[in-house]
Parts: structure tokens; C-alpha cells; sequence
């Protein structure tokens, strides 16, 4: 068989700007499922329902998003790819429901990309005002009571700005989950910095991994949308059918094999090797236990790492063993 790692991500524990402390402070997770409930009514009470919801939504008339919250920061360097996009589909929903309201997007860098740019043309026509802000000089939320005030200084116009806010929309990051380190050690697979799942080359093998028969797809592997995971995971299906598709599966031939004359038993072969292909056994000769290296055939993909760190010499890899290379050599220098 095979293994698919499509684990999935995180949404980011917000801290900051009076999240969890203030109940006028949403995330866009939180903001779209009370866009969503009027969609989602029983048919006999969904017209009430909605106009309570209608009601309630109206009475926004100034919504204020902050971007890159858990994203772009140097716990987490890289951006999260759906924020903007989320943001921007979160404002033009507002202001279908409710046109007067007054809706601000105070951003780090727009990255809608993608046809998504349509989106943000289309927020521009609509009078969404996007407001940049400084890295290094972020937003502050002020509480007053039930109310909420954003103070942000423009970086174009060096001005100090004050938002009055009937609602603070949280753009929260993706991060990987806690346990993705212990199914990175299971599975003996590697992770990059961010703790995500590291792909064997991005663009030769984008959906493998570089132990044989491990496959991955989704937010594991990174921040994506759900287009993008939607492709990659077919990718990864395509990539595990070549294997269980067949009735027999070829091993590599070009494998490590060991000169039990030479091997002294070190296990330095053992712990160097990255798919665990090597394990020192014991043999009893005589009275006395001699230790040796054993290359599991199946598992071993000739990397040749074992080779290049035995002390003893007992390690060549087929096909390159030091006798064939020597007389490589001598062939290439002959004059």
C-alpha cells in the first residue's frame, strides 16, 4: 500500500488586538459563518431568520479587517495565501447585504492573485477602502466600553489615523499543526522550517516525498486554497495509483551491499541511513558474537550514503563499486 499525508493545517490562536477579550472582535473564520447562517435556515423559518439576520448585518456601518494576523511575523515568516482573498470576499459580502456601510482593509501588501485580482478591482468599484500599514508600526485597537477604535499611521500621507469600528475582522494565518513533528518522525519524512511537510523537489516530484510509497496533498504541505488543494491531492492519488495499480513492485538494483569480511559492525551505516534500510545483526562464530551490517533490500534506494561513511570500506553500492570506478578512471586518463 501507500500513504497519503493530507493532515491539514491550523488556523492561528489570535492574542492580539483584544481577540477573545472584546465581543466586537471576530475572526473572518467567525465573521463568514454568520454571512453563511442565513443560507443555511430550514425552509419554514428562513425568512424570518434572515431578516433578523439582515437586521443585525445592517447595523454595521463600519467593519474594520486587519491582515497578516499570525502571518508575515517572525514566528511565522511566510504568507498564508487565502487571507486577502477571504477578506475580500468577507467585504463584498458586507456590502451587498448593507451598501451604505463603511469597510476598511488595513493591509501589509494585497496578494490576491490569481483571477482573485478580479475580486479586488471589483471591492475598489465598490468603495472598499484598502489602507496600507507599516510592518513595523501596526494597528492599535482601543476599547471604549462597547465601543471599538483603530488607530493606524498611513505610511503614504505620515498621518495618524483613527477608524471607529462596529466590528474588528481578525485575518488569521495558517500554521501547521502540533503533531505534524511526530508524523514527520513516524513516517521518516522531513519537514521544512516552517513545520510543514517538504516536499522531495518541487517541481520533479512536487507530490512525493523522498521515501518511496509517502505521498502528499493539502495544508500539510503548505498554505493553499481550496482549488489549489483540490489539485494537488489529485496529483497525489495519480502518484499513488502507479504503485497500487500494479500487481508487483520493482525495487531499485543499484543497492547497497555489504563485505562481511570487512564489516566490523560500527553501526555508523546504520545511523546514517535515511529509509532504514541497514540494521546491525548479530552472528554467533564459534563462542564469540560477531556484529555485521544486513541491507534490507526492499527499503534500500542506493543512495550511497552508507558507502561514503563506512571507516571499514565494507559498503559499496552495485553498479559502483570501487573496482568499476578504478577502471573508469584508468579508461578516462588513458592518453
Amino acid at each position: 500500500g501507500v500513504i497519503i499525508v493530507a493532515t491539514g493545517g491550523k488556523e492561528y490562536q489570535a492574542t492580539e488586538y483584544l481577540y477573545g477579550k472584546h465581543d466586537r472582535v471576530v475572526t473572518q473564520l467567525e465573521l463568514e459563518k454568520r454571512l453563511a447562517e442565513v443560507r443555511i435556515q430550514k425552509s419554514e423559518d428562513r425568512k424570518q431568520k434572515s431578516e433578523n439576520r439582515k437586521q443585525k448585518t445592517n447595523s454595521l456601518s463600519s467593519v474594520v479587517m486587519i491582515q497578516c494576523v499570525g502571518s508575515r511575523s517572525d514566528e511565522h515568516p511566510y504568507c498564508s495565501r487565502v487571507c486577502c482573498s477571504q477578506a475580500i470576499k468577507n467585504a463584498l459580502k458586507l456590502k451587498e447585504i448593507n451598501p451604505d456601510a463603511n469597510i476598511y482593509i488595513l493591509y501589509r501588501d494585497v496578494r490576491t492573485y490569481g483571477f482573485r485580482e478580479d475580486y479586488y478591482r471589483k471591492a475598489r468599484e465598490m468603495g472598499i477602502t484598502f489602507m496600507r500599514y507599516d510592518e513595523y508600526d501596526k494597528p492599535e485597537v482601543i476599547s471604549q466600553r462597547e465601543n471599538l477604535k483603530v488607530s493606524l499611521k498611513d505610511p503614504l500621507l505620515n498621518y495618524q489615523l483613527i477608524l471607529d469600528a462596529d466590528l474588528l475582522v481578525l485575518s488569521l494565518g495558517i500554521v501547521p499543526r502540533p503533531d505534524c513533528e511526530d508524523i514527520a518522525e513516524m513516517l521518516k519524512v522531513p519537514l521544512n522550517d516552517d513545520k510543514f511537510f517538504l516536499e522531495a523537489h518541487v517541481k520533479l516530484r512536487p507530490v512525493d516525498f523522498a521515501t518511496e510509497g509517502i505521498f502528499l496533498a493539502g495544508l500539510a504541505h503548505s498554505p493553499k486554497s481550496i482549488d489549489e488543494t483540490i489539485v494537488q491531492a489529485n496529483a497525489a492519488v495519480s502518484r499513488a495509483c502507479t504503485i497500487i495499480s500494479k500487481d508487483k513492485y520493482l525495487a531499485e538494483p543499484t543497492i547497497a551491499v555489504v563485505n562481511e569480511d570487512l564489516c566490523s559492525g560500527c553501526g555508523t551505516c546504520e545511523s546514517i541511513c535515511s529509509y532504514e534500510a541497514i540494521e546491525i545483526v548479530g552472528e554467533l562464530v564459534g563462542w564469540v558474537e560477531k556484529r555485521k551490517a544486513h541491507v534490507k533490500e526492499a527499503v534500500c534506494k542506493g543512495c550511497g550514503a552508507c558507502a561514503a561513511t563506512c571507516p571499514s570500506g565494507a559498503i559499496e553500492q552495485k553498479g559502483f563499486k570501487s573496482a568499476q570506478l578504478l577502471e573508469m578512471i584508468d579508461v578516462a586518463v588513458e592518453p
